[in-house]
């Protein structure tokens, strides 16, 4: 390039950023903030290979914006090739956010350069009176623009136009697949939910609950609503909820399980608890966890056994 040869080329990339944001400023103006929105752009600059974008300040009032590209492609392919025409494209990009969003026409001024070796390249937009219209008119009257030169300048942005073309496709096929992911990790959540919560019917009458683990508010809820389905389409009398594997025990914790019990018990069903370990035992006492009116026993045989008994005692009585 000649001297001039990289302002021009700096001038067209400017002018290509600020025509290209279209759907850029749709996500933006989704947020009820700039900030918000430039933040949410940035992900997909950043999948999309524009490197990670940050706005360092944006002041409405005083109508001037401060943003930093960090491993922008524009940077590290001039640090590369030892060359510096600025970071044309993205500081076009800003340029137009910030003119839409002071209502009033501006021009950036890089202060940090990749490809003089600093950390990032930084850009400041402010209100200006430049446009790139006027900018290269001046060239073009001074005879510095050639035919030539635009023609070289037309393919570049054709082929800059072609790569970003490229970088949106790659990035939709990437949100597609983290979209498809996303799916398949619900699906196995509400797999795992199932399989963490098995309800077995181990008699006649019997339904048992081994539960492992923690059991919060929304482990309680879809407990419940599944055990109490199973009482009513089996015609079971007596669920055990055992809780062996339950090696700690909170105050939510045990409330959860007291409330499952009286929800059993609205049904004319016996909530049943067994498998209290020592430790859990101490702590229900320590907590002051009301247990009055719930069976407990110290492990699923003994459990099973007694509601097993149940029946026949009743049958004597009648």
């Amino acid at each position: 390039m000649t001297t001039l040869g990289p302002h021009r080329f700096s001038l067209m990339m400017l002018a290509e950023g600020q025509r290209s944001i279209d759907e850029d400023w749709e996500i933006i103006r989704a947020y009820p903030s700039f900030e918000a929105g430039f933040t949410e752009l940035a992900k997909y600059a950043y999948t999309a290979g524009w490197g990670r974008w940050e706005l360092v300040r944006i002041d409405p009032e005083a109508r001037r914006g401060v943003f930093r590209v960090h491993n922008g492609w524009e940077g590290s392919v001039q640090r590369a090739t030892a060359l510096n025409w600025g970071v044309g494209l993205v500081a076009g990009k800003f340029t137009a956010f910030c003119q839409k969003l002071f209502g009033c026409n501006c021009w950036p001024r890089q202060t940090r350069f990749i490809a003089d070796g600093d950390a990032w390249d930084e850009l400041v937009v402010e209100p200006s009176a430049r446009t790139v219209a006027d900018e290269l008119g001046a060239l073009a009257d001074a005879g510095l623009a050639t035919n030539a030169d635009l023609h070289r300048l037309l393919a570049d942005l054709k082929t800059s136009a072609a790569a970003r073309e490229r970088a949106l496709t790659e990035r939709d096929r990437m949100v597609e697949e983290l979209q498809d992911k996303l799916h398949i990790i619900a699906e196995q959540r509400v797999a795992i939910a199932a399989l963490s919560t098995p309800i077995v019917q181990l008699w006649d009458e019997v339904l048992a609950v081994p539960i492992v683990g923690a059991i919060d508010a929304e482990r309680t809820g879809r407990l419940m609503e599944k055990l109490l389905t199973s009482i009513i389409d089996s015609k079971s009398r007596f669920a055990i909820l055992d809780v062996t594997g339950v090696e700690a025990i909170d105050a939510a914790t045990a409330d959860n399980f007291v409330r499952i019990i009286r929800a059993v018990q609205l049904l004319g069903a016996h909530g049943v608890l067994s498998g209290i370990v020592p430790a859990v035992a101490q702590t229900l006492v320590d907590l002051g966890v009301d247990l009055s009116g719930v069976r407990t026993f110290a492990n699923l045989r003994e459990a099973l056994k007694a509601c097993l008994a149940e029946p026949a005692r009743s049958r004597r009585h009648a």
